[in-house]
């Protein structure tokens, strides 16, 4: 179980690099990162059909991507309490309360004291 959560972050994280780098390289208004190869170069190096190759590795590598976070997801989560599990304290059930036994009784005024 260790290896699979290990191969899963290390593929992940190779995901986000290459993932990053396909879609600075794509052509975009401004040319992007494309300008690093120069104006005709970045067409030589993958072909005529450059956004067409850009844009299938950006698809495969998204779909990677997506199903890898969702095993991680549910790797990591299998047998683990939430935190809002661990953390809630146990609260005794609400009672209502009990009745008085004798009703209350007036309290005589203290003597020496005038009403207003």
């Amino acid at each position: 179980m260790i290896f699979l959560r290990t191969l899963s972050i290390i593929i992940e994280i190779l995901c986000c690099l290459l993932l990053s780098g396909i879609i600075l390289l794509q052509k975009s208004k401004s040319e992007g990162l494309g300008m690093a190869f120069g104006s005709g170069m970045g067409e030589s190096l993958f072909g005529a059909r450059a956004g067409n190759v850009l844009t299938k590795g950006t698809v495969l590598l998204s779909i990677v991507f997506i199903v890898n976070t969702v095993v991680l997801g549910v790797i990591f989560s299998r047998g683990e309490k939430s935190l809002i599990d661990s953390s809630a304290p146990s609260v005794p059930p609400i009672t209502a309360p009990a009745a008085p036994a004798e009703p209350p009784q007036p309290v005589a005024a203290p003597q020496g004291t005038e009403s207003l």
